[in-house]
């Protein structure tokens, strides 16, 4: 459990390898790892491996071993002395806390945990820091209570652990896709009234940043539900996670021609944009445009509590630009 007096302690990440599509079973633990977004290139995981920083299921992993559905993946990862994970005031939102774990919303343009390329970052971590005083430290020593992500630029609803036992818990029912996740986004377009797609994605290829639908990816299954169309060309989505990749729901809706609204990775290039922007009265393209990231709002989170075993629901308003985007 993370407190104070862990700072100096070696990073170690814990990883539970969940069911993937069969074009990935059986997978090399290092194309495994590199496939993940928070880990570092495959030749740098090779060089974990052979550090033996990396263990597979208790005991120190080759780089030829194979991954399978349940596997528990060790990463001891190198020191990051230039992350600084002091206490930082940041407002927060709380819905719920209790001794186990707490439920709150991360404000737009917040990363969740920091990260090698932005060292000063301030972090949702560095706020958690701040309002509590015990955090698990299941997932790394650098994301204390973070059980699952949320994009930089995506609003909503998240739960932290308090301690491992709850982190564990709550992890599981995440993998076995017993948790309850839906959001509020806006795409392009006009799409059907009920869209489910099941399309694997991956790391892209070239873009290490960027992810992609790939046939050698991890299955991937959203639900969209249209809940209202605007005449300037946009539609008003609930989306729900079946799996929790990362950009899931941007990818698959710029995969089926309805990418996110102000979405800078997936998104319409600027001059259609200026185009489509033509017929937005002023109070909606002020709205949009002063939005920062894309047009998705984490607005609902159910799971059961790993100690008192109710099943507990929370559910957010929707944001002002949200509101007024979605007026007609």
């Amino acid at each position: 459990m993370w407190n104070n007096e862990r700072k100096k302690d070696l990073p170690l990440l814990t990883i539970i390898v969940e069911e993937f599509g069969e074009n990935t079973k059986g997978q090399r633990i290092d194309q495994f790892l590199a496939s993940r977004s928070d880990m570092p290139s495959r030749s740098q995981i090779k060089r974990y491996c052979e550090e033996s920083r990396v263990s597979l299921n208790g005991r120190i992993a080759k780089i030829s071993d194979r991954v399978m559905p349940g596997d528990q993946i060790l990463v001891r990862l190198p020191q990051s002395p230039e992350i600084s994970l002091e206490p930082r005031a940041v407002d927060l939102k709380i819905f719920h806390e209790d001794e186990d774990l707490v439920v709150l919303y991360k404000p737009r343009s917040l990363s969740m945990h920091p990260g090698s390329s932005r060292s000063d970052e301030t972090t949702l971590v560095h706020a958690l820091l701040h309002h509590f005083q015990t955090l698990s430290d299941f997932g790394g020593l650098f994301r204390p209570g973070i059980v699952h992500r949320l994009d930089k630029n995506t609003e909503g609803i998240v739960v932290v652990a308090k301690n491992n036992w709850t982190h564990e818990r709550l992890a599981q029912q995440f993998s076995e896709r017993k948790v309850i996740r839906r959001y509020w986004a806006l795409c392009w377009g006009k799409p059907p009234e009920v869209m489910e797609i099941d399309l694997p994605i991956g790391r892209h290829r070239v873009d290490r940043k960027k992810m992609a639908i790939d046939a050698r990816g991890r299955t991937s299954q959203s639900v969209f539900r249209r809940l209202q169309f605007f005449k300037e060309d946009y539609s008003w989505m609930e989306c729900q996670l079946r799996t929790g990749r990362t950009h899931q729901i941007r990818v698959h809706a710029q995969a089926r021609g309805f990418p996110l609204l102000a979405d800078p990775v997936y998104g319409l290039k600027s001059a259609e944009l200026k185009r489509r922007l033509e017929g937005f009265d002023s109070k909606k393209e002020e709205a949009l445009r002063g939005l920062v990231g894309q047009a998705l709002v984490a607005f609902e989170l159910g799971f059961t509590h790993p100690r008192t075993q109710d099943e507990i629901y929370f559910r957010s308003e929707a944001p002002r630009w949200l509101q007024i985007l979605t007026s007609e």
